[in-house]
Formats: structure tokens, C-alpha cells, sequence
């Protein structure tokens, strides 16, 4: 291959001298550190058609095939190759003269179809046909040029795979080896070789490939095309400096406004990440402008973010719903759901998160941060009854213990203290060293007259908290809302307030479940036997007359808004003895709005039963705080309420829960025998036998003999032994 002219000049502008020296023996070992761009080829001395006699005989067999054919761009294409080769050679002003002139020697046939397959691409039978003429002609040989052009694309193929599988340090052994390939007519090649000097790390090697291109090819849409590509590998500052070679006049002139506006892009969006650093008025004026000018959700979210980290949450939020508006996903909801949290509109951002809050782990995280803020409200909010119920299982299911502890000061200072405990319990076996949560659950047993509970946390706690040391002291007795000063304080303020809500569940993973498939205990019949916890004789007679009252009016549906408290009530309770609790509670709500005090209270416990009978434990537990109750009737809803979350939890296999609500009905509550059953299988199955045995043998002395043996032989088949 003739390594002359202007080749020879791009290959040292790009590749460095090494390479060349390689290929022409010159001797240099080592190339400049910074090798400058090329300069333009130099114009071609006229010669008007003729050869110079110290210029080696230009084969122009290509051309005159091409010509012959009337293939004007392959002409053109072939002209460049060859001044590119030979400077002082120019090709015929009269291109006729190359197809069939007067006197011209008849081409040859063979010639005629090696160019012919050349031209569509077909290489490997070109080669296949010149083999098989010089096996026949030893002295035969193909047309230099032809062998030339050959190489010349045998050798693109070979950079353009070595490209394309990322063989980078092949791209550039190809291209030193055929710096042909590296002029203006192989712009995708330069585009290639320059990439692989990024990926090899030589970035300004990258910048003289594009520098050369930018400077010597003239094509419009790849030269726009050569600084998007920069864009992609090299750093602002070079790409930039790129932007100098823009040609401004002339028949084909540059516009590079896209790559500046793109530059602003990427300033604005560093700045948005960052509240410490601040775009220009002319960068966000781009980013603005692109916003409206096209539909994309990216420039939207950029500005969105920005204004977030920058103070301005209220165009923050306009900003991220149009992105929303545009189809952007997780982030701008993410962003959208903490503009209004920076806004203290925790309720809006409470619901928006929710919706959201599986769609990626940052749309959970928000959820959790707003459901906490929301709860650590002083004084503390009064939540929807829905609100509640739905963060409390999200909570469960991440085991995040900021909102645990929320949920346990929201439950303190809203009289719940049982609940309050448990919650704070959960959220220190989750985070083990949270300090808030322990003086949670030390205020919470003190309050619950829980001494061996308040002490064995003095105990962990005395050395590590001085307010619960003062605590244990006497120094700061926990009386009434005192709670709200020692609350933990919160990210961000919120706004909205207070019904009750479920109790943590106890979770741990449970050991190894025996092989033995015990019989269900008779879950039904524990049910049927809660008529002393819900006093049955007063339900049926509030029912009874509220029947008699409405007659068959209580059979027509109709909204409740429009009554009374007190005939609202009385719907409420006649619904109840039809069997239509949910259509129950609205009434009840009605009555609830509206009611005094005493009629309060009557709706707030009958909606609690309206949703115990539909088995909507944690709803019922909220109703019953809507309103006060006297103590007979805490008791009655909050043992039936923990009755069924046994049961439930039962059901689905949750043995640890199970335990958990068991233990804390026994609390208000002596144990029936049938959740006694309950509880020695629950025993059973986490493999607590011994456990499990005293349950059944107690059990089996007040005569449910069959039932507890039934236990007592499981425990035998599973551990083996003969159980006395």
C-alpha cells in the first residue's frame, strides 16, 4: 500500500508518529504528546491530465470503469481516492475520455467484472477471481488500484467489526496500519477511531480526530454529527473548545445551536443536583425554551429538580406535574410527592406517595419519609380512617423504624398508649439503638403501670439516656401530653388528626415447621362465643328497636347525609340487624359528624362493630377511637378486635402474630379454651414444645380432652417422645 501525500499527513495528525514510523521505517519510537491537527490537504499542481515522470503511472482503471458505468458518484469518490494518493496528478477535464476514447485500448473483460463485483460489494468473489487467473497466468496481476481498493475495504470491514465488539486497541492497530481509511471520504471511520481513543483512555486524541474532521471535512451534517459524538466521550471544556470551528458563511454553512443548547442542559442539570451551585439566567433561559418547545419530559425534570434544590418548591411542583403530564415515571412523581411535602401539604403528598410507592425504591422512600412526617405532627393530626390503615402495613412490610416511632408518639399523644408501646417496642427491634423509641416505650409502660416492662428498659437504657434515668428518678414523670416535648424531631412539619390504629405485629422468622399437618382447633366456634365480649343481648336490642322505628324503611337504600344525628343513628343500627354493616358505617359516620357527645359514642361503637362483623379489625380499631367509650366497652372491642387478628393470623400460617394478639387480649381478658387450643398449636408450630404442652395439658383438665390430646399426640410424633 503507498503510504504518500496527505494520507501520510492525516495518520501522523491523528494516530502520532509511532504509528508511522512503523510503517515507514523512519525510526521515531515514541509519539508527541499533543500531535496538532491536520492542515486541509494542499491543492494538486495542474498537470493537465498528464503524468509526471517522478510520479509513479496512476492507475486509473477504477475511474474509467466507474465512468464507463455513468456511476458519477463512484467517479467522484475514485477522483478524491487518488488525489489523495498521488497530489500532483488531476484527473481529465473531458471525463468521456475515460470511457471508450479513440485509440484506447480495449479493456479487459476480466478487468471489466472484478470492478464490476467490486462495485457490489461482493470482495470475496473478487478475490476468488484473482486467484483463479494467476493460478492460469502466472504472470497476470490484478490492477494495482483494484488491489488498493480492495485492501482499503477489507480493511474497514476489519476496524468496523473490531468497532462494533468494542476491540478498541484493533481499532486503532487497523487504522495505523491503513491510515488511508483516515480522510474525509470514511468520516464514519475517523467517528470509530476517535471513539476508541476515548475508551482507551486519550482524550486528547479523541479531540485532534474530531479537530481534523471539524477542520478539513465539509459536509454539514456530519460535521453536527462529529460534536454530538463528542458530547458523548469528552469532557465539556474540549467540546467546547470544538464549537470554534463552526463555519458561519458560505454555500454550506454550520449550526451548532443544538450543541450549545445542550452544553446549558448539562450546566443546569449539574446545578440542580447541587444547591450549592447556581446556572446562569442565559443557561435556564435554554433549558426553559426547550421545555416549550418540545414535548420531552427530560429538560422538564431538570428545571423541576433545580428549583427543588434551589428554594422555589412551588414552581418545583408545577414543574414536575407537566412532567407527569408527559409520561417521566417514578422521578417526577418522587419529586412531585416532596414539592408538596417542602410545602407542608403532607396530606396531598400522604395520598400522591401512596399510588406511587411500588414503582421504585425512591417513590417507597418518600412514602415513608411523608407518612412519617405526616404522624409527627404537633399537636397530633386527625388522620382519615383510610390513612392509617394504610401506612401501617406499608411500614410493616419495609420494617422502617423512623415511622414506627411515629407511629408510636401518634398513638401516645392520641391516648393510645397500649398501642403506643407495642409500636415503639417494634421500631427498637428494628434499630436497636434508637434512643427516642426506648423513651417511647419506657413513658408507655410507666403509663401502662407496666413496672417489669418500664424497668427492664431503665435497665438497658439508665447509662445511655439521661431523660430515662430522670425518668426512673421521678425527675420527669409521664403524666397526660408531656410525651410531646420529649417527641423526636422530624424532617418536615405536616398538617391534618387522630382515630386509633392497628397494633404493630411481633415478626421473627420462625424455626423449622414439624412435619406433622395439625387439625384445625374450631376457629368457628371461638368466634360464635364472643357474645361477652360484644354484650350480644344490648346489640339485639338497639337493633330490635331501631327496627321497630324505621320498619321497612331500613330495607330502602338511601344516603344518610341528609339526617339527623339521631335518626342517622338509628339507620345505623337497624342496617345492623338487616346484616348490612358497611352500609351501617356510613350512617354511623353521619352520626358521628353530627351527633353530641352520647350519640358520638353510641355510632362510634356501633361502626366498630359494623366493621368487626365484615372481620375489618383495623378499621374497627379506629372507629372505636372516634368518639370516647366507657371502660365495659374498650374492653368488649378491644378483646373482640384482638380475637380476630388471633384468628386471622392463625389462618394464613402468621404463628408469631398470632402469639402476639393472643397475649395482649389475655391482658384485658381471661383466654377462652378454644383460643387456649389456638395458642398451644401456634406453639406447635414454631417448635415450642414445651410450650405447647402446658397449653394442651391446661386445657385438658377443664375438659376438652379430645382437642388437647389431638395437641398432645402432635407434639408426640413430631419430637418422638411419650409425653407425661
Amino acid at each position: 500500500m503507498r503510504l504518500v501525500g496527505s494520507a501520510i499527513t492525516i495518520a501522523v495528525a491523528i494516530l502520532g508518529f509511532a504509528a508511522i514510523a512503523q510503517q515507514t521505517g523512519s525510526g521515531v519510537s515514541q509519539p508527541p504528546a499533543e500531535a496538532p491537527p491536520a492542515p486541509a490537504p494542499p491543492p494538486p499542481a495542474p498537470t493537465n491530465g498528464s503524468q509526471s515522470q517522478s510520479q509513479p503511472q496512476v492507475d486509473e482503471s477504477a475511474l474509467r470503469y466507474f465512468a464507463s458505468q455513468g456511476d458519477t458518484r463512484r467517479v467522484n469518490a475514485e477522483i478524491a481516492r487518488l488525489r489523495a494518493l498521488y497530489p500532483n496528478w488531476t484527473p481529465p477535464s473531458d471525463l468521456s475520455q475515460l470511457s471508450g476514447s479513440p485509440g484506447a485500448p480495449p479493456p479487459d473483460p476480466l478487468i471489466e467484472r472484478l470492478w464490476n463485483l467490486y462495485r457490489e460489494d461482493r470482495i470475496a468473489e473478487v478475490r476468488a477471481a484473482i486467484a483463479e487467473r494467476q493460478a492460469t497466468d502466472a504472470n497476470w496481476k490484478p490492477p494495482e488500484e483494484l488491489v488498493t481498493a480492495l485492501e482499503t475495504v477489507e480493511a474497514r470491514r476489519r476496524l468496523t467489526n473490531a468497532s462494533d465488539t468494542g476491540q478498541w486497541r484493533t481499532v486503532l492497530s487497523v487504522a495505523t496500519e491503513v491510515p488511508g481509511l483516515l480522510t474525509c471520504m470514511n468520516v464514519d471511520v475517523l467517528w470509530r477511531v476517535a471513539e476508541a481513543f476515548a475508551r482507551t483512555d486519550q482524550p486528547n486524541r479523541t479531540r485532534d480526530v474530531y479537530t481534523y474532521i471539524l477542520t478539513n471535512c465539509a459536509t454539514p451534517a456530519e460535521r453536527l454529527a462529529t460534536l454530538q459524538k463528542a458530547l458523548l466521550v469528552l469532557p465539556e471544556p474540549q467540546v467546547t473548545a470544538l464549537l470554534q470551528f463552526e463555519r458561519r458563511t458560505g454555500d454550506t454553512p454550520d449550526d451548532f445551536g443544538t450543541i450549545r443548547d445542550e452544553l446549558a442542559r448539562r450546566r443546569v442539570e449539574r446545578a440542580s443536583l447541587d444547591s450549592k451551585m447556581t446556572a446562569s439566567a442565559d443557561d435556564l433561559a435554554v433549558v426553559e425554551r426547550m421545555i416549550q418547545t418540545s414535548g420531552e419530559a427530560g429538560p422538564v425534570l431538570i428545571l423541576g429538580w433545580y428549583n427543588y434544590h434551589h428554594n422555589n418548591p412551588t414552581r418545583a411542583l408545577e414543574l414536575f406535574k407537566t412532567a407527569l403530564d408527559r409520561n417521566a415515571g417514578p422521578k417526577a412523581a418522587e419529586g412531585y410527592a416532596m414539592s408538596l411535602r417542602a410545602l407542608n401539604r403532607l396530606a396531598e403528598a400522604e395520598t400522591f406517595a401512596y399510588e406511587w410507592r411500588e414503582r421504585a425504591p425512591e417513590n417507597m422512600k418518600i412514602y415513608l419519609d411523608v407518612a412519617t412526617a405526616l404522624l409527627s405532627q404537633d399537636p397530633p393530626p386527625r388522620l382519615d380512617t383510610q390513612v392509617v390503615g394504610r401506612i401501617v402495613p406499608v411500614v410493616m412490610a419495609q420494617r422502617f423504624s423512623d415511622a414506627a416511632q411515629a407511629l408510636g408518639w401518634y398513638s401516645y399523644n392520641t391516648e393510645q398508649i397500649r398501642t403506643a408501646r407495642d409500636w415503639f417496642r417494634t421500631a427498637l427491634s428494628w434499630k436497636a439503638d434508637d434512643e427516642p423509641s426506648a423513651y417511647g416505650l419506657a413513658l408507655s409502660t410507666q403509663r401502662l403501670n407496666d413496672r417489669g416492662g418500664f424497668n427492664a428498659v431503665v435497665a438497658q437504657w439508665r447509662s445511655r439516656s439521661q431523660r430515662i434515668a430522670d425518668l426512673a428518678d421521678g425527675v420527669n414523670p409521664a403524666t397526660g401530653r408531656q410525651a410531646v416535648a420529649a417527641q423526636p424531631a422530624v424532617p418536615q412539619p405536616a398538617m391534618t388528626a387522630p382515630p386509633a390504629m392497628a397494633a404493630p405485629v411481633e415478626t421473627a422468622p420462625p424455626p423449622a415447621q414439624p412435619r406433622y399437618a395439625p387439625r384445625e382447633v374450631a376457629v368457628e366456634r371461638v368466634e360464635a362465643e364472643q357474645a361477652f365480649v360484644q354484650t350480644e343481648e344490648n346489640v339485639r336490642r338497639r337493633q330490635t328497636q331501631a327496627r321497630s322505628a324505621l320498619g321497612r324503611n331500613c330495607a330502602i337504600t338511601r344516603n344518610p347525609s341528609g339526617l339527623s344525628a339521631d335518626a342517622a343513628l338509628t339507620r345505623g343500627w337497624c342496617l345492623m340487624e338487616a346484616n348490612r354493616p358497611l352500609e351501617a358505617v356510613n350512617a354511623f359516620d353521619r352520626a358521628i359528624a353530627n351527633g353530641s357527645s352520647r350519640t358520638r359514642e353510641e355510632a362510634a361503637y356501633g361502626k366498630s362493630l359494623a366493621y368487626l362483623r365484615k372481620n375489618l379489625t383495623s378499621e374497627a380499631a379506629i372507629a372505636a377511637a372516634e368518639a370516647p367509650q366507657n371502660r365495659e366497652r374498650r374492653v368488649e372491642l378491644g378483646a373482640s378486635i384482638l380475637t380476630q387478628r388471633a384468628l386471622a393470623a392463625y389462618r394464613d400460617g402468621r404463628y408469631v402474630e398470632t402469639l402476639h394478639a393472643l397475649s395482649e387480649r389475655a391482658r384485658i381478658v381471661p383466654e377462652q379454651n378454644d383460643l387456649l387450643l389456638i395458642r398451644g398449636w401456634s406453639y406447635l408450630k414454631l417448635g415450642r414444645f414445651d410450650d405447647a404442652e402446658k397449653v394442651f395439658r391446661a386445657v385438658q383438665q377443664t375438659g376438652y380432652s379430645e382437642e388437647a390430646a389431638a395437641g398432645l399426640n402432635a407434639i408426640r410424633e413430631v419430637t418422638g417422645q411419650v409425653r407425661y
